[in-house]
């Protein structure tokens, strides 16, 4: 059996920092499954973070951004193409939209959610009002 694991927020953080956490993880997994990483970026910069991280060995493959397949975004591609070349039993992921989406198609999925990362678009301060506007709200409902 496969396990895919997502590299941004299980592996890397939002800056590009290794999620320690995430790695013991993977090392644990790849104990008895079959574990690849997906990533939005190139295998070059994966493999070379693998390698600085010493878990190079642990990984069967890599896909990139190179499966990427209009009209789907491109996790959804990649965990489409995953499927096809493996079974695949388990999915790692920080991303909710993509544990969603592997649950709906009937696939085990394990939310990672640490506190060093979030996905840009599901931080708190995405589409919410500025420091200064809320300084000014209170002042205003204050006066």
């Amino acid at each position: 059996m496969t396990i895919l694991v997502f590299n941004e927020g299980v592996l890397q953080s939002s800056k590009g920092q290794p999620i320690l956490d995430g790695f013991r993880l993977v090392q644990i997994l790849a104990n008895t499954q079959r574990v690849v990483l997906v990533t939005s970026g190139s295998k070059e910069l994966v493999e070379h973070q693998l390698r600085t991280e010493r878990l190079a060995d642990d990984i069967a493959d890599i896909i990139d951004k190179s499966v990427a397949l209009e009209p789907l975004p491109l996790w959804a591609r990649q965990i489409e193409v995953s499927r096809s070349r493996w079974a695949v039993s388990m999915v790692v992921t920080a991303d909710p939209q993509v544990a969603k989406y592997t649950v709906e198609r009937g696939v085990v999925t394990l939310f990672f959610s640490h506190p060093g990362f979030s996905i840009p678009a599901m931080r708190p301060e995405t589409g919410n009002r500025s420091w200064e506007e809320l300084v000014e709200e209170l002042d205003h409902r204050w006066a």
